[in-house]
């Protein structure tokens, strides 16, 4: 694969063949439960025959006998569902649980280790980048080998985990090329189905499991070899000997199970892995990072090999090969990978060392090239993507999902360009909550700012409030296309807030957004970030409400009417932003652009289109197929480009509605710059 090749992977189809790889998951592992039930039928059956040989009515091992068949059937199942359902719930609904399972440790935002520095400053470029929020990162400090991956379910609760093997031994290119790696099974849908192989596992294994239990119980209960004769010693024997048998069975029974499990691990996570691997050098540009990352693990002693408990069932997740011994290899092999995109690959590794890091690989050197050539600054780069927009909006509906190279060197420049105090402030949890704040301010000959002001005291403190007094010269003259990714930066360090600051943040912001009775594209794109992704990893609060949400999203995605009303609600918000002289035409724009063969609806009025029915119809449309989001984008950016007047913010909120659909879109440039 060359590097200047444009990808062809499309997002939204991809979205819809990880729907049916889960629906094939989900008859693999319905065939590796039967297999399963009838394996036990036919050790119980031989369990059977095997006390009847000395007395009693023999009995056929081949018979059939309805009422054990079924005891059987509704055992396995059970022990199979609730293990694999219990570790699903206990992973949660999003990757942290994961990463801690693995070993993982939170990387602080505010982190002073240079290697941690790097690699988080790695992570927030790529996320930036590809429309993404910026993803906590752990690292898994006892971890010699190379390793990464990614874990979650959306990008909105994903989390990155890294070895200390893969920090130690790599330069900033390829810790650049795991990295994009990582986020293309992000942006791509990878981690659901990663999750739900996990629990498969873990139900299977937990028929193993259960035979360990009998193997324990049967060398702890006592037998006096001398009593041969007496009846309550032959009594023991037997139990004993049932518990071996039963056990060495049952153990058998659940690695067959997960001899069947690898098989569906492996199918599943070969072919993805060459995707990601192309994905990376689409993102970054640079081959080398990729293959470089992938020399590094077959030079180095302890290759990929992770040493976690819960190693086994996560191995499909991992960068590279997890597992030393395994029966089927759940990823390709070095050289095939490396082939892919290095034909001219000889299959030789060279050794690996550990790499002494300077400050100078904090910041990507191509992109401080890029400035000192005279390049044009991060605001003109995206003045010329909203014109390129007004002349071709479907250009940002082909790029989600798919984030190139100029997408990284952007999202570069843009945080180069803002006041180092910000960057600094950003990650540090009581600075991101200050600029949040901060952020949230009506303009400075706005009278409401002082009204605002005084709720930032009255919800917390005289002291945050002179804090914000002080910064918000500073967050004043952001410009519009820096706004956004200052917040997306803040959120790795609010993840860091307790459950009471974090509730009184909700509240505070909430009051602030209220405090003139309107709103705008920013404020609700931070009240969208509050709710929608630091409440999903706040600490069971939400878990229960989401659930219920989600649940009803989904079933009102199944209504036809209800999918319309959800659109008209979006394409109305949208329609009135370009002020009501134009609204009903850019409605019909949209409407038109949608396709679909409905009823056509007239357009809500202004006053209607509200923050909650808003974020209501999001939820929504987020649940339905990845074709018929794909024709929903590309009617809402017709509205948007209707009157050829787009600014900067209408293109960032169409990023956020994107980004709560589950289509992240990078920032809007012109490409053919």
């Amino acid at each position: 694969m060359e590097a200047g090749t444009r990808s062809v992977v499309d997002f939204f189809a991809h979205q819809d063949r990880a729907k049916r790889n889960t629906l094939w998951l989900v008859v693999y592992f319905a065939a590796t439960v039967v297999t399963i039930v009838a394996l036990v039928y036919f050790v119980i059956m031989a369990i059977l025959v095997a006390a009847t040989q000395n007395g009693g009515q023999p009995i056929d091992l081949f018979s059939w006998h309805p009422t054990i068949f079924i005891a059987v059937v509704g055992s396995v199942v059970a022990v199979i569902l609730s293990g694999s359902l219990y570790k699903t719930w206990e992973l949660g609904s999003d990757g942290n649980k994961v990463a801690v399972q693995l070993g993982g440790v939170k990387i602080q935002p505010n982190t002073r280790n240079l290697d941690e520095r790097i690699l988080l400053n790695v992570v927030e470029e790529m996320a930036l980048a590809s429309g993404t929020p910026v993803p906590p990162v752990y690292l898994l400090p006892l971890e010699t080998g190379i390793n990464a991956f990614a874990a979650g379910t959306t990008p909105q609760n994903a989390v990155i985990g890294v070895t200390r093997g893969c920090v130690e031994t790599m330069t900033r290119d390829e810790l650049q090329g795991v990295i994009a790696h990582e986020f293309s099974h992000i942006l791509n849908g990878d981690m659901k189905l990663n999750l739900r192989l996990i629990g498969m596992l873990h139900g299977i294994l937990l028929i193993a499991m259960i035979g360990y239990v009998l193997f324990r119980m049967a060398m702890e209960i006592p037998v006096r070899s001398s009593s041969k004769d007496d009846d309550d010693a032959k009594g023991i024997f037997a139990i004993v000997a049932g518990l071996f048998a039963t056990g060495a069975a049952l153990v058998g029974i659940g690695y067959a199970g997960v001899f069947f499990a690898s098989l569906i691990q492996a199918a599943v996570s070969r072919q993805r892995e060459f995707l990601a691997d192309a994905s990376s050098v689409q993102f970054t540009r640079n081959p080398s990072g990729i293959t470089g990352a992938l020399k590094r693990i077959g030079g180095w002693k302890q290759k990929s090999v992770m040493k976690a408990v819960y190693a086994k069932e996560a191995s499909h997740m991992f960068f590279g090969q997890g597992i030393a011994a395994q029966w089927f290899r759940t990823h390709p092999p070095l050289q095939e990978r490396i082939r892919r995109i290095d034909p001219s690959f000889k299959g030789t590794f060279p050794t690996t060392e550990i790499i002494e890091h300077s400050e100078s690989d904090i910041v990507d050197p191509r992109t401080l090239g890029f400035a000192r050539s005279g390049a044009s600054s991060a605001h003109q780069a995206a003045l010329a993507g909203v014109e390129h927009f007004e002349e071709r909006p479907v250009d940002a509906v082909l790029q989600v999902g798919k984030p190139e190279e100029e997408h990284l060197q952007y999202a570069s420049r843009l945080v180069e360009e803002i006041d180092a105090d910000l960057v600094s402030e950003v990650h540090d949890p009581y600075g991101a909550v200050t600029i949040v704040c901060s952020l949230l301010l009506a303009p400075k000959s706005d009278p409401i700012r002082q009204e605002q002001l005084k709720i930032i005291e009255r919800y917390n403190n005289s002291a945050l409030a002179k804090s914000v007094e002080q910064l918000v010269e500073k967050t004043d003259v952001l410009q519009p296309e820096q706004r956004l990714p200052i917040a997306c930066m803040a959120l790795p360090a609010l993840d860091q807030l307790s459950d009471p600051q974090f509730g009184t943040l909700r509240t505070t912001a909430h009051a602030l957004i209220a405090a003139d009775s309107r709103w705008t594209i920013f404020e609700y794109a931070i009240q969208r970030f509050i709710t929608k992704r630091l409440l999903v990893r706040s600490s069971g609060t939400s878990r229960a409400g989401r659930s219920g949400t989600n649940a009803n999203a989904a079933n009102a995605a199944s209504d036809p009417k209800r999918i319309a009303s959800a659109f008209t609600v979006v394409l109305s918000t949208l329609a009135h932003l370009g002020g009501n002289d134009h609204a009903n035409a850019a409605f019909d724009c949209g409407w038109s652009a949608w396709g679909k063969k409905t009823e056509r609806v007239v357009i809500l009025q202004r006053d209607a289109c509200t923050l909650k029915l808003l974020d209501s119809a999001l939820d929504t449309l987020a649940t339905v197929s990845g074709d018929a989001k794909r024709s929903m984008l590309n009617a809402f950016s017709e509205c948007i480009a209707y009157d050829r007047r787009t600014t900067i913010n209408e293109v960032e909120l169409l990023r956020v509605i994107s980004d709560a659909m589950g289509c992240p879109m990078p920032p809007v440039l012109d490409l053919a710059l």
